[in-house]
């Protein structure tokens, strides 16, 4: 197991910890060492999953919780919200993100960024009926930019850029965001925008940032101030 150094830092907000752990990917008896080691209440959440959804969970709750204590945050449980968001400790915000192979976590003071996004992906294609299903026309222009600019997968990126952008919109909005309500702009330069088309909005668009490393894609977004705050979840 490992955190910090896997990902490049300029991913994640400025005073941002971030944490994550290599596994074997698909291995015959899962680890539920980390599992095992959660508060009662987080364990709760995953009871009755096979051991695989137990390990993963586990896995990811530790890098949780080990991003929030490098912050000096509370070692409190992180329990679960609507449609599976973690609940923060009062005072910071994060995300969790698991692949097979990969767990992590980000986390950041509230007052640094009021919502922040994770997701990392395998590396790999995904595949023409995913694509159309998640693409919008702009956004399917675009790979061919980013093919020949050296990315391997651009089609797998933009499935996670997308991840990202959800996870930084749900807990501002507590509102589910469709694959074609945001428009991503992939750049080369491992950056993108997330333009938010559904009205109301507290934020025209997103920031994100992106790379590829050991395998993985990862794509991370920010807010880090709010235009309207008439259009938050109360």
């Amino acid at each position: 197991m490992s955190h910090h150094g896997l990902f490049a830092p300029e991913l994640f907000p400025a005073h941002a910890s971030y944490c994550y752990v290599i596994t074997e990917k698909s291995p015959p008896q899962p680890s539920l060492e980390n599992y095992l080691d959660l508060h009662p209440l987080e364990q709760a959440l995953v009871s009755h999953a096979v051991a695989k959804r137990k390990a993963e969970f586990g896995d990811a709750r530790w890098c949780a919780h080990t991003a929030l204590a490098d912050l000096g945050g509370p070692g409190d449980p992180i329990l679960r919200g609507e449609r599976g968001m973690p609940l923060w400790p009062t005072g910071y915000t994060g995300s969790i993100t698991h692949t097979d192979g990969l767990r992590a976590a980000v986390a950041v003071e509230s007052s640094r960024a009021v919502s922040v996004g994770l997701d990392a992906e395998p590396n790999e294609p995904l595949g023409d009926d995913v694509l159309g299903a998640i693409a919008r026309p702009g956004e399917i222009s675009r790979l061919d930019r980013l093919r020949a600019a050296g990315v391997a997968n651009p089609d797998r990126l933009l499935f996670c850029a997308k991840e990202a952008t959800y996870k930084a919109w749900f807990p501002l909005t507590r509102r589910f965001l469709e694959f074609d309500q945001a428009e991503i702009d992939l750049r080369a330069d491992g950056t993108f925008l997330s333009y938010l088309l559904v009205r109301p909005t507290p934020v025209p668009f997103i920031e994100g940032r992106w790379e590829e490393a050991e395998g993985f894609v990862v794509a991370t977004t920010a807010v880090r101030r709010i235009v309207s705050r008439r259009y938050l979840h109360a």
